[in-house]
C-alpha cells in the first residue's frame, strides 16, 4: 500500500462506516488532513446494540464507544461533533457545514447514513411515541421500559422485533404489529417468519399481523394512551416505538454531479461515486458486487465496515474491491440469527430443526446456495459463509 501524498479527507458521517474510514486512512499512513463530521453529540458509537444490550439494562451508554477515549486526537483525526455536512459543492471542492463553517477537501466521503422512518399516514404524533436510531432515542426509550408498563411496537422487522425482547426482558407486557402476514417474510420467507411469530407468542408477546396503523389516542396531558390500527381495533399501551425501516441521508450529497438512485449513491467495489475523487460507503451507498452481478445496498455493520475499510484504502492508491457474502445477525428472543448471502428470490427453502435451534439454506432451481440462516448454531453460520464466499469468488 502506498500513502497517498498529503491532502485533505472530509468524511460526512460519524457512524461506524465513517469512522472506521477515518481510522484506516491514519493506520495506512496517510499524512494528510482527515475530518471526521457527525451531526450526533457522543463519539463514534456501536448501534446494533441500541436495540439489545442498551434497552435490555445490560450496557451503559458509556460503554458504547468504538475507540477509547482520546484515540481520535492521538490519531490526529479531526472529530466535529454536534455538525451536518448541510450542502457539498463539487466543482470548488468545498462542503458547507450546519454551523456555518466552509472546509475545503481534497477527498470527500459520503457516510451520511440513514435516519429512523417517520409514519406518514397517522396523523398527529403524541408525546411517548419513539423512535431508535441514536443512543439518545434509546437512553430514553429505556426510561419508559419499566416492569408492567405496556408497549406497543409498530413494526416487525429487525428494530421491532429486538426491542420487543429487550422490553420483555424487562418485564413490559408488549404488543408487536406488522404490514406482513409473518416477520420478516421478505427477507426469510413465510414459513421462517410463522416460527419466528410462534416463539415471540410463547415468550408473552401480543403479534398482530397483516394490519397497520390508522392513528393514535392521547391522554389529557397530551401522552400517547392507544394506538388505533386500520382495522378499527385499539391497542392500549404507555408508550409506542415504530420500527418501520428508514430513509436515507443522502440530501446534503444529491445534485452538484453526484446523481442519488433511489436515495442511494451508486459506486463501484471499491466506493467510487461517479464523480471523482468523492466515494460513498455505508447504508447510503449501492455498490457493485461482482460476485452477484447487481448492485447491493445492505444496511448492516459487517458491510459498513468492509465498506468503509475499501474505501479508505482506495484512497491510499490501492485497489480493494469490497465483495463479501452479505452478513448480518440479529439477537431476539433467546435466538441469534445469522443470515449470509443474498435472495431477493428463491426456488426452495430448506429447514433442519425448529424451536431453539434450526437451520435455514435458500436454495436456486439447481439447488445451489444463494443464502442461510443459522439460529444457535455458529458453526452452521460459519460454514455457510464459507461455501459462499468460495462460491462467490469462483462466480467473480
Amino acid at each position: 500500500m502506498r500513502p497517498r501524498k498529503p491532502g485533505t479527507v472530509l468524511i460526512a458521517g460519524a457512524g461506524l462506516a465513517g469512522a472506521r474510514c477515518a481510522e484506516t486512512l491514519r493506520a495506512g499512513g496517510f499524512e494528510g488532513r482527515v475530518i471526521l463530521v457527525g451531526e450526533e453529540r457522543e463519539v463514534p458509537y456501536e448501534r446494533p446494540a441500541l436495540s439489545k444490550e442498551v434497552l435490555a439494562g445490560e450496557r451503559e451508554a458509556s460503554a458504547l464507544a468504538l475507540r477509547p477515549p482520546g484515540f481520535w486526537d492521538e490519531a490526529g483525526i479531526e472529530l466535529v461533533l454536534r455538525v451536518r455536512v448541510e450542502r457539498v459543492r463539487i466543482a470548488q471542492r468545498l462542503a458547507e457545514t450546519s454551523d456555518g463553517r466552509i472546509l475545503a477537501w481534497d477527498s470527500l466521503v459520503a457516510a451520511t447514513g440513514a435516519r429512523a422512518r417517520r409514519l406518514a399516514s397517522a396523523g398527529a404524533t403524541p408525546a411517548g411515541v419513539r423512535y431508535l436510531r441514536t443512543l439518545e432515542d434509546a437512553v430514553t426509550l429505556r426510561r419508559e421500559l419499566v416492569p408492567g408498563a405496556r408497549l406497543a411496537v409498530v413494526g416487525s422487522g429487525f428494530i421491532g422485533a429486538e426491542v420487543a425482547s429487550s422490553a420483555r426482558a424487562r418485564g413490559v407486557d408488549v404488543a408487536l404489529i406488522g404490514r406482513g402476514i409473518a416477520p420478516f417474510e421478505r427477507i426469510l420467507g413465510g414459513e421462517v417468519g410463522r416460527l419466528l411469530a410462534e416463539r415471540y407468542r410463547a415468550h408473552g408477546v401480543e403479534v398482530r399481523l397483516g394490519v397497520g396503523v390508522a392513528g393514535f389516542h392521547s391522554r389529557a396531558d397530551g401522552h400517547v394512551r392507544a394506538i388505533v390500527l386500520d382495522d378499527g381495533a385499539e391497542i392500549a399501551c404507555d408508550a409506542a416505538l415504530v420500527g418501520v425501516g428508514t430513509t436515507l441521508a443522502t440530501e446534503p450529497l444529491a445534485g452538484d454531479g453526484l446523481t442519488a438512485t433511489d436515495g442511494s449513491l451508486p459506486t463501484d467495489p471499491c466506493g467510487r461515486t461517479g464523480v471523482p475523487g468523492v466515494f460513498a460507503c455505508g447504508d447510503i451507498a449501492s455498490a457493485w458486487r461482482p460476485s452477484l452481478g447487481l448492485r447491493l445496498r445492505f444496511e448492516h455493520w459487517t458491510s459498513a465496515a468492509g465498506q468503509a475499510a475499501c474505501v479508505a484504502r482506495t484512497i491510499l492508491g490501492e485497489e480493494c474491491p469490497y465483495d463479501d457474502p452479505p452478513y448480518f445477525w440479529s439477537d431476539q428472543f433467546g435466538l441469534r440469527l445469522q443470515h449470509v448471502g443474498f435472495a431477493e428470490s428463491w426456488a426452495r427453502a430448506e429447514i433442519e430443526g425448529e424451536g431453539n435451534s434450526f437451520l435455514v439454506r435458500y436454495l436456486d432451481g439447481d439447488g445451489r446456495l444463494l443464502a442461510g440462516l443459522a439460529a444457535n448454531r455458529p458453526r452452521e453460520a460459519a460454514a455457510l459463509r464459507r461455501e459462499l464466499a468460495a462460491r462467490e469468488a469462483l462466480a467473480a
